[in-house]
This record gives C-alpha cells, sequence and structure tokens, in this order.
C-alpha cells in the first residue's frame, strides 16, 4: 500500500513531503542541531558553524537550515570554496521544496555566490517561491523583470514619512 502512495506522488510532491516528514522529526532528536536551527535567524554565522557538520552528513534538516543561515549572513570571511558549498546545500534543499532555499538560492544566483551570476536562474528560483508567497521573493522577482515592489503595508500604502 505505501508503495502505491509514493508511485501516486509526483516526484517534486514526494520530495517535499520526505523535507517535511525530515524537519517534524531530526530537530528533536539532538539539542545541538535544535539550538543550531533556532540561532539561525538571530544568530545565523553561529548557526552555520554548528550546522556544517550535520549537513556535511546529509541531513536535509541541516542543509535547508544551514542554507538560510548562509543566505543571511554571507559576508567576507566567507571564501569562494565555503561559498560553493553553500550554494550546493541551498540548491539541494531548494530542489527539495524549501521554500526559503528556493528564495535564498535566487540570491545566490543573482548575486553570483558560489556560481556563475545568473538572472534567469535567479528568475526561476524567486519565482517558485512566490508561488508560496514568499513575499521577498516575488519581489526579488518583480524587480528583475523591471517591474515595481509590491507594497502589502495597507496602513501606509508604503509612503515614507
Amino acid at each position: 500500500m505505501p508503495g502505491l502512495l509514493i508511485q501516486a506522488l509526483r516526484p517534486e510532491r514526494f520530495l517535499s513531503l520526505l523535507f517535511a516528514l525530515a524537519l517534524s522529526g531530526c530537530g528533536a532528536a539532538d539539542p545541538v542541531l535544535k539550538q543550531a536551527m533556532h540561532d539561525v535567524a538571530e544568530r545565523p554565522e553561529a548557526a552555520r558553524i554548528k550546522l556544517r557538520p550535520y549537513a556535511e552528513q546529509g541531513n536535509p534538516t541541516a542543509i535547508a537550515q544551514v542554507c538560510v543561515a548562509y543566505g543571511r549572513s554571507m559576508d567576507y570571511k566567507v571564501r569562494g570554496e565555503e561559498r560553493a558549498q553553500a550554494f550546493e546545500w541551498c540548491k539541494q534543499a531548494a530542489n527539495g521544496g524549501s521554500i526559503e532555499a528556493q528564495y535564498h538560492l535566487g540570491m545566490f544566483y543573482k548575486s553570483g555566490i558560489g556560481t556563475m551570476q545568473d538572472r534567469n536562474a535567479a528568475l526561476h528560483w524567486f519565482t517558485r517561491a512566490a508561488n508560496h508567497r514568499h513575499v521577498e521573493a516575488e519581489n526579488e522577482a518583480r524587480g528583475l523583470e523591471g517591474k515595481s515592489r509590491l507594497c502589502r503595508n495597507l496602513i501606509t500604502n508604503c509612503r515614507m514619512f
């Protein structure tokens, strides 16, 4: 019976399901991994250091989170080889269905971080993330298409005071 379910799912849906299952079970097992995932938002530099060993072991949760951590904290201290590895992790997580990784992969392509600069690939990944209501990705895609940014602030209507 489970084989029928797997066969019925499209490949991209199957990868997303696997990714979601990995996210639900992996974080709670290891307190260091759990803390590193918590640090991604507030201390991405520290998080990417803690997450690297887990990502190197192929942990899909760590791969997605290390992509986001690199995307939020890329600076001059991150060398070329490390940038290329961060790009590969982002590509893997984005293909696995991580919306945040899709956005950051678009940024890597747009800026040429860890890969050659490619506006078409950036637009592709921004559009994929935007299709899941990722506002920053939607605005990046609009920018690459030469359109104005979207405003979602109903109070100020995006006017500066």
